[in-house]
């Protein structure tokens, strides 16, 4: 049977946007045996750089909120201006700093200098966009209704007070200590995995997802196989049918292998 392996990008496919050697030879054989290859990601489409050197069959950005297959967008489900300005109220009532993310751009707005700082350390001298966009203010009036997600950053209050204040409609998903993304909800990476296979197939396709954390979860569960990175975290490998070695120590090859797409 053939399969569409959908992958995460941080600490799955690459690390700092650097793709290792082996994924790249794993994501070609695959596909020369008739499987198709996706990204899987939080991040938005304008923050991820021109993957077409990988040859990928199709991408999903901003945690399932737009798809895109063979060159066509199957998917298109922002938050909405109401939502989104619901979000963003809720966060400013926190302290939080936090980013608006569309597809054609994304906007900073910070409410802690200090946290932002230390978030501009953290990733001093990678290429990661996030923490380089304008602020908000000089968003676009229509952006508001073109956001995909929000994303909070560098610290703040305990994750379940955040959560607990999120409008109707919103989902907010755990990335790590001081870190979470908001999406609306019935919108993540498991229904963009089924929005594709839906798009290819439903019988003739088995899905698999590949990914290293908590927001990878709901398409490690809804795979018909699944793999966590050895790099991952223990709710990754958890959720996984199988987990491969690190991603520097051919994760992808590896996990590629032992599913037999190669």
């Amino acid at each position: 049977m053939k399969t569409a392996v959908f992958l995460d990008l941080d600490g799955t496919l690459w690390e700092w946007g650097v793709v290792p050697d082996s994924a790249r030879e794993a994501i070609r054989r695959a596909q020369a045996n008739g499987h198709k290859i996706l990204t899987n990601t939080g991040r938005a489409r304008s923050e991820v750089p021109d993957l077409t050197y990988l040859g990928l069959d199709g991408f999903c950005f901003a945690a399932g909120a737009e798809v895109i297959l063979d060159g066509k967008t199957i998917v298109d489900e922002p938050l909405g201006e109401e939502r989104l300005r619901a979000t963003a109220r809720v966060f400013d009532s926190f302290g939080l700093n936090y980013s608006l993310e569309s597809g054609e751009g994304s906007w900073l707005c910070v409410n802690d200098q200090e946290a932002f700082e230390r978030c501009l350390d953290l990733v001093g001298g990678t290429p990661d966009p996030i923490f380089h966009a304008p602020r908000v203010e000089n968003m676009p009036a229509e952006q508001w209704g073109r956001v995909h997600k929000t994303f909070y950053h560098g610290g703040g209050p305990v994750y379940e007070e955040v959560a607990a204040a999120m409008p109707e409609g919103v989902v907010l998903t755990f990335l790590g200590p001081g870190f979470a993304e908001a999406t609306a909800a019935g919108v993540n990476k498991a229904t963009a995995m089924e929005a594709v296979r839906s798009s290819l197939g439903v019988d003739e396709w088995r899905t698999m997802a590949c990914g290293d954390s908590d927001n990878d979860l709901t398409m490690l569960k809804a795979a018909d196989v699944s793999v966590a990175m050895g790099n991952g975290n223990d709710n990754a490998k958890a959720a996984a049918t199988w987990v491969t070695t690190d991603i520097h120590d051919d994760g992808l090859l590896n996990a590629f292998a032992h599913f037999d797409l190669i």
